[in-house]
């Protein structure tokens, strides 16, 4: 199915709200387990944790959305093993960018803080690293989920497979 320029904007426009609320609760979350559920881990530890912590809410968050943003998925798809085990991999390569340009920036995480209004002492590199990543990886999984989790011919395929060996199963 070829998609015109209005439709694939308006998908593109979905794509960004649903990985925008997806992206608030990672950011949320991230935020509560970097301040205070591992304020007094290891730095390699806790840099793991609270990106691990905002990933996994993000990632639930952006699968039970997903319908919104491409409204061809069957609901077959939805309940696949397989179409989520594609969308959980791509989404661990985000997590690997996300988690690997976190590392690389702790050492200069916190080394900025100013005061904000009623915010106190803003990790602004922190942030600032966070958000591009986010952008980085935004970018891929638009393109991965398309292309790759969310590609209607191939998931036509994988269904008609995946029912054709449920049905063998169901013979033997």
């Amino acid at each position: 199915m070829k998609q015109n320029k209005k439709e694939l904007s308006l998908e593109i426009l979905r794509f960004l709200i649903v990985g925008g609320l997806a992206t608030l609760v990672d950011y949320l979350v991230t935020w509560v387990f970097k301040n205070y559920v591992c304020q007094n881990m290891n730095v390699n530890l806790a840099v793991f944790l609270y990106t691990a912590m905002g990933f996994t809410a993000g990632l639930f968050t952006n699968w039970f959305l997903q319908k919104f943003v491409y409204r061809y998925i069957t609901k077959d798809q939805q309940k696949s093993f397989y179409v989520f085990f594609k969308f959980v991999v791509l989404s661990l390569i985000g997590f690997g960018i996300t988690w690997l340009g976190m590392w690389l920036s702790e050492p200069i995480h916190d080394k900025v803080l100013f005061d904000f209004w009623f915010l106190h002492d803003i990790q602004l590199w922190f942030w600032v690293f966070k958000v591009l990543l986010t952008i980085i990886v935004l970018i891929m999984n638009y393109i991965g989920r398309k292309l790759f989790v969310f590609n209607q011919k191939r998931n036509k395929e994988s269904m008609d497979n995946e029912k054709s060996i449920d049905e063998e199963k169901a013979k033997e």
